[in-house]
């Protein structure tokens, strides 16, 4: 029979977490963001900075698409799924939102200009 012993039992420790010496107990390490994940947080910002910039289509529109491409990508990769779903929503409606408000505008000028 062979016999290990605690610390080769605990060797898949290594990759996750660090044996703290001063208390004798284990940390958890903190992980950078892995590059799956951009995608879906910047998909997420740029939703955040598109619901302000769809009141001036000419800045919503070239910001929600991307953040809606970038969403749709974030989408398809495991990691961060949640964050690229909401990122896709967020701008697919101030998406939406943008381009009635370019229509609107368009209107209103045309409205405005055969008043002229």
């Amino acid at each position: 029979m062979q016999q290990t012993t605690l610390g080769e039992e605990l060797d898949f420790l290594d990759d996750e977490y660090e044996i703290d010496a001063i208390n004798d107990g284990v940390d958890v390490m903190s992980r950078p963001i892995q590059s799956t994940q951009w995608n879906a947080w910047t998909s997420l910002i740029l939703g955040i900075i598109g619901s302000l910039g769809w009141l001036v289509p000419i800045i919503g529109l070239p910001v929600t698409i991307v953040g809606t491409v970038l969403g749709a990508v974030g989408i398809k990769t495991k990691n961060a799924r949640g964050i690229a779903i909401a990122g896709f929503v967020v701008n697919t409606i101030f998406l939406i939102g943008s381009i009635a408000k370019g229509i609107l505008d368009i209107i209103k000028y045309i409205k405005k200009s055969n008043k002229n």
